[in-house]
């Protein structure tokens, strides 16, 4: 996988030099021009990219196998063609293809992997996906052993930088790592935001295991969705109920899901509050839906004003 995290960097960011936008904030900068020359030239990066693929499009719905519902936001992807989407609350969905013999990989939280090519899709547009039991580790912990509650992650006070989705595929997602050395129970998730949109988007909140440079399983057993904030600032997700408890880094995020008044080849306007470090930056990035989760830090090295609320053993 390392190998592949590697080819897709030298493809993806040397190509296209960044699909995330940042800013400097206002405050700091002349970032009216700034954010006017970053948002023309990621346009400009898109399109070429994009011309270089076939503008066919495939469509189905995904349904769950045993009841026949369909399956609300689940991530498709073509992982070597870099293309991917998110079905809407039905299921429903819409992705670009360029080779009939292109394979799909469509996921959903409590739902085995499923893979199809898109001549399959062509020929029959209902997908099902089978249930699984989201089995998660037990660790018991006693709360005689437990310390008081305290913040793991960057909460930073100072507006400081700005960093936003680039990507205009839905399934974009941004993140934080956060390091993590004994048994901890995480309570609430935090995200700081520097600018907002007029738009209304729809995002989900990921918490995966993050081992050897990639991001595994997600410790959320259902979709957590939340809309983009009205106003600057910190916004936070309570987690209490689904009892996570981990010993191993993970990686929190936010992933584009829904656009409710923004068409999807948009650029939405959101941005997240980040610092400049000179080492070990936590800032990643996934362009798509079954993307490789990609660190940043080649290009610049930031930390992310993503943060959790948790409490460790002593």
């Amino acid at each position: 996988m390392l190998s592949l995290q590697k080819k897709w960097s030298e493809s993806f960011w040397d190509d296209c030099v960044t699909s995330t936008s940042i800013q400097r904030d206002e405050k700091y900068s002349n970032s009216v021009g700034i954010m006017k020359i970053s948002v023309l030239l990621l346009v400009i990066i898109f399109l070429i990219v994009q011309a270089g693929y076939s503008q066919n499009f495939s469509a189905g719905q995904v349904l769950d196998a045993e009841t026949g519902d369909p399956i609300p936001y689940v991530n498709i992807g073509i992982t070597k063609r870099m293309a991917g989407t998110v079905s809407d609350e039905n299921g429903v969905f819409r992705l670009k293809y360029n080779s009939e013999g292109d394979l799909i990989t469509i996921s959903a939280i409590g739902y085995e992997i499923h893979e199809i090519t898109v001549r399959d899709l062509l020929n029959d547009d209902s997908i099902y996906m089978t249930p699984t039991m989201y089995e998660i580790e037990e660790i018991i912990v006693e709360e005689r052993a437990l310390g008081g509650i305290k913040n793991l992650g960057y909460k930073l006070d100072n507006r400081g930088e700005s960093v936003g989705f680039g990507s205009t595929q839905l399934g974009t997602e941004i993140g934080g790592l956060i390091e993590i050395d004994r048994e901890t129970i995480i309570y609430q998730a935090f995200f700081t935001v520097n600018r907002t949109t007029d738009e209304e988007l729809l995002f989900r909140v990921n918490l995966y295991e993050f081992e050897n440079g990639e991001s595994k399983r997600n410790l959320i057993p259902e979709n957590v969705l939340v809309a983009a904030p009205e106003e600057p600032g910190t916004f936070s997700v309570n987690l209490t109920k689904y009892n996570i408890v981990t010993e191993k880094d993970v990686m929190l995020s936010l992933e584009w899901v829904k656009a409710v008044s923004l068409e999807q080849d948009e650029i939405q306007g959101l941005a997240f509050r980040a610092d400049k470090t000179r080492r070990n930056p936590n800032a990643y990035f996934r362009s798509t839906s079954h993307a490789p989760m990609l660190s940043m830090e080649q290009f610049i090295k930031y930390n992310l004003g993503f943060y959790l609320a948790v409490r460790q053993v002593r």
